[in-house]
């Protein structure tokens, strides 16, 4: 599984800098969904598992919101769908991804948002830089090229105690040993990550040296709690929504 940072700030966490990511929200699910209109199956096709085609899925934060770009996935499309702060928007672009060849700067375009996309041959190390939506700003993705036995699964939430914001998470895969990536907004500026191994449906991850969450999957929810040694504790609660 592939992962990739869009990112318009991004910098290591320090006295004077931190890393500034992105967070997840509404989907643009096309595989059969649930009563809940989540999708219950990977999208991307067997055969772009290890190449830059098929589907790019991840969480927003600077806002809150998702991002999912289709590129070739079996249909010659080539679209990005964002959703932020329950209003979507289709990005398009004019310019051509060649199989077996990286994506190098594709800019795509939309009604309230741009930005442009980069990854490897193999859909690794994948980056959106020059990310502009209008209303929003500092703002950052964290994004997973999709595998075809491994979903992506997004939650969205919020963080309540001696400090409160948005955390969101990205499971990739429902089994034991697979990974979720966490993302935490703090105090409107800062946003920390970090990712680990799910063991009996639970995770402890560092998001900064100081700040670390210990949660639990259940069904469509995400909870847990939160400890940041010098400042204090806290709870934190998602639900899936991509």
């Amino acid at each position: 599984m592939k992962i990739l940072f869009f990112k318009k700030i991004f910098v290591l966490l320090t006295a004077a800098s931190a890393i500034v990511l992105f967070a997840c929200q509404k989907s643009y699910n096309t595989t059969t969904p649930t009563a809940t209109g989540l999708a219950t199956a990977s999208e991307t096709k067997a055969q772009y598992n290890n190449t830059s085609f098929g589907v790019y899925k991840g969480v927003v934060i600077g806002s809150t919101g998702t991002i999912v770009f289709k590129i070739n996935n079996g249909d010659n499309l080539l679209k990005g769908y964002l959703a932020i702060d329950n209003i979507k928007d289709t990005l398009t672009t004019t310019q051509v991804v060649v199989a077996g060849q990286p994506i190098n700067n594709v800019n795509f375009t939309g009604r309230i948002s741009s930005m442009t996309l980069s990854a490897n041959a193999d859909g690794s190390n994948a980056i959106v830089t020059n990310i502009n939506i209008t209303g929003h700003n500092n703002v950052a993705v964290l994004i997973i090229h999709e595998n075809s036995t491994k979903q992506v699964f997004c939650y969205e939430g919020t963080y309540s105690g001696n400090l409160s914001g948005t955390l969101n998470c990205a499971r990739v895969g429902a089994n034991e040993g697979d990974t979720a990536y966490v993302l935490a907004k703090i105090n409107d500026t800062l946003v920390v990550q970090g990712f680990g191994q799910v063991t009996n449906n639970s995770i402890n991850i560092s998001l900064a040296t100081p700040f670390v969450i210990q949660g639990s999957f259940s069904g469509n929810n995400f909870n847990g709690t939160w400890t940041w040694a010098g400042i204090g504790t806290g709870t934190f609660a998602c639900n899936r929504t991509f």
